[in-house]
């Protein structure tokens, strides 16, 4: 069992069928040592560019911003059970704002 699919399982209230098929699919291919921000963080950002490559009112890239939120609130979450907190949450938030610079 991966680290992100054990972190995920555990969360309460679970998340949405939506994010949690992408959550299933995303932990099959990860490595099992990967820690769950480091990979929440990357779909995060995964799904933000997938929205960002289809700008204007389509509805696939709202589906896609949302996700994104979803996928970087859920690392941001991760960071609080890192042993360093703060320095977790720095580097999901640094990881956010990189692309916007």
């Amino acid at each position: 069992m991966t680290l992100l699919r054990e972190w995920f399982t555990t969360r309460r209230p679970a998340a949405p069928d939506e994010i949690r098929e992408r959550l299933e699919d995303f932990a099959s291919a990860a490595e099992a040592s990967v820690p769950p921000g480091a990979l929440l963080i990357a779909m995060g950002m995964a799904e933000m560019g997938a929205a960002r490559a289809q700008p204007g009112p389509v509805r696939v890239s709202a589906y896609h911003l949302l996700l994104s939120d979803a996928l970087i609130t859920y690392a941001a979450e991760a960071a609080l059970d890192e042993v360093d907190p703060v320095d977790a949450l720095g580097r999901v938030l640094s990881r956010v704002v990189e692309p916007l610079e």
